[in-house]
């Protein structure tokens, strides 16, 4: 039998925070009576993460640990794809695992599953964030482009915290494997007329030094928005 909600989190060195996430997700589905399970991909740590993972797996069976080791790509995008082709649920969440997205937020977002095809966690659309000044700037401007190139009309494109319903994902051609691979979905999706709702999150600042690295994000943003385009054109 298929679940309700299948959230998928995939993490590099996070043992400061894994437990607290991975507990915190099963007890909003428990408080919310949500019959839900766990995709958790341990994406080639190299430090206590994956034995954390699996100590809480061990514990309740809703949680499957998939260690991703010698993966012909280590990135962010490889893994969550990896994540979202062993989902089973009839939604679909992609969640971070360094406290930035709280898993008691989850319960808001499914609780408009049934308002459009994906319901997306914004910082920008009432919510708020925690971050530097100058990656407000950055994605504020990757957003705003985005917006005047494809006309999506989404505030938050580049947020990692969105619902999905599973045959939305099933029924695109996913290829990006950096972090793009959020702004792929979106616009694909859009591509498609899939509807679209932002409710607002506040987006807390992560526990850990942040590995965000500019020159692989914005080759990936910036091939996401290529493949936006093909696919609207079919270029």
């Amino acid at each position: 039998m298929n679940s309700e909600l299948t959230v998928v989190i995939s993490a590099l060195n996070e043992e400061k925070s894994v437990e607290r996430v991975l507990t915190g997700v099963l007890k909003m589905f428990d408080e919310n009576k949500i019959n839900g399970d766990v995709i958790f991909l341990n994406n080639h740590s190299t430090d206590n993460t994956g034995k954390l993972a699996d100590l809480i797996a061990k514990r309740d069976r809703r949680i499957k640990v998939i260690h991703r080791v010698n993966r012909p790509s280590k990135d962010l995008g490889s893994s969550l794809r990896e994540g979202i082709s062993n989902a089973t649920g009839d939604y679909v969440l992609i969640m971070d695992c360094d406290l930035s997205h709280d898993p008691a937020e989850v319960k808001n977002l499914f609780n408009q599953r049934k308002e459009a095809d994906i319901i997306i966690g914004s910082r920008y659309c009432g919510g708020s964030a925690e971050m530097p000044f100058s990656r407000v700037i950055i994605s504020g401007a990757s957003n705003f482009f985005v917006n005047k190139l494809l006309g999506v009309g989404v505030k938050d494109i580049s947020t990692g915290f969105k619902l999905y319903r599973r045959e939305v994902l099933q029924g695109l051609s996913l290829t990006n494997n950096g972090f793009g691979l959020h702004v792929e979905i979106l616009l694909k999706a859009a591509n498609k007329k899939h509807t679209m709702k932002e409710i607002p999150i506040h987006y807390k600042r992560s526990m850990k030094k942040s590995t965000l690295n500019y020159k692989k994000q914005i080759p990936s943003y910036t091939k996401a928005v290529i493949d936006g385009l093909k696919d609207r054109y079919s270029l």
